[in-house]
């Protein structure tokens, strides 16, 4: 009783520890970012949908494996910039739509005020000559402020081609990440389907316990213990050798390679070899022919050193036992 209560007692300690993962600099990084743009008194209220994709993204980088990582780190630090992008693009359109309402007010004043002058021109010519110098002053005082107006408008006209050169940019970048997440859609399909041909295509073979099938890495997702959805439903030739014998216990042995904690490996071993089992139980084999062991690392079939060579190490056995 006492053994077993320490070995408790380390397997508790074991996955606390695990799940202690020190916060993702990164993560933090961009996060900070997001709630430094949704905090800024200029840019807050712009570009709402791409900040959430850009939260989605940041998302999905939290929960990520190593392999996946890359993908969303690069798709989280393009849709943070993607985000500001927008936000300075709105702000700049929203500006450039204000500075227009306030440049047609200021020519529909103007006009006013040359009509009013013209009249008061007009009459003061008809009652005192006098008063020419002093309209004359007038007029070159009113040209010299519809110079600065045109001087305002230019500027204003070249904020709208920068806007428009920054919303250009802005549109290759989502070309490209558009051209990213379709590159690794097709990748995606033709895993899924290497998967398939794999799964249709087991076959036995003699083992040292009795005749036996292995179940590939392929099958499940990295670092995950379920079985991955499209090849839970391709275990066909599998469930058909298992039920070839009924008479016969099946024992599942599941194994990991030697990266990693043995602890973790141990525990993901045992996890894989039994979502096998419940697959095989849910298919109709009788639960009490099953026997599940995690083996961890032990018993490598191939090199550790090279990155197949751990792919092949990491499998599930499931072994029809001989009498």
């Amino acid at each position: 009783m006492k053994k077993q209560a320490l070995l408790l007692a380390m397997i508790i300690f074991t996955t606390s520890a695990i799940a202690a993962k020190t916060p993702d600099p990164l993560v933090l990084q961009w996060q900070a970012k997001l709630q430094k743009l949704a905090q800024s008194p200029t840019l807050g209220a712009y570009a709402l949908s791409m900040r959430v994709r850009a939260e989605e993204a940041l998302e999905h980088l939290r929960n990520a494996g190593d392999k996946q990582r890359p993908y969303w780190q690069y798709m989280t630090d393009k849709r943070v910039a993607l985000a500001y992008a927008e936000a300075r693009l709105e702000a700049a359109r929203n500006q450039f739509f204000k500075l227009q309402q306030k440049h047609n007010e200021i020519l529909l004043q103007a006009t006013r005020k040359n009509a009013n002058s013209v009249r008061l021109e007009l009459a003061r010519e008809r009652l005192q000559n006098a008063v020419a110098n002093e309209q004359t002053h007038r007029l070159q005082a009113q040209s010299r402020h519809y110079a600065n107006q045109a001087q305002q408008a230019q500027q204003i006209a070249q904020q709208a081609q920068q806007a428009a050169q920054q919303a250009g940019q802005l549109a290759v970048t989502q070309e490209h990440a558009a051209k990213l997440a379709r590159r690794e859609a097709r990748l995606a399909i033709a895993a899924v389907r290497t998967m398939r041909a794999q799964l249709d295509h087991l076959a036995a073979s003699q083992g040292a316990q009795g005749m036996q099938m292995t179940l590939g890495d392929y099958a499940f997702a990295i670092g995950q213990a379920a079985l991955r959805p499209q090849a839970q439903v391709h275990l066909g030739k599998l469930i058909q050798f298992v039920k070839s014998a009924p008479n016969k216990s099946i024992l599942v042995i599941g194994y990991t390679d030697s990266r990693g904690q043995p602890s973790a490996n141990l525990a993901l071993s045992r996890a894989r070899a039994r979502a096998v089992a419940h697959t095989l139980i849910d298919a109709g084999v009788k639960a009490g022919r099953i026997h599940v062991i995690g083996r961890g690392k032990a018993d490598p079939v191939a090199s550790n050193r090279t990155a197949a060579g751990r792919a092949k190490n990491r499998r599930v056995v499931v072994i029809l036992k001989n009498s």
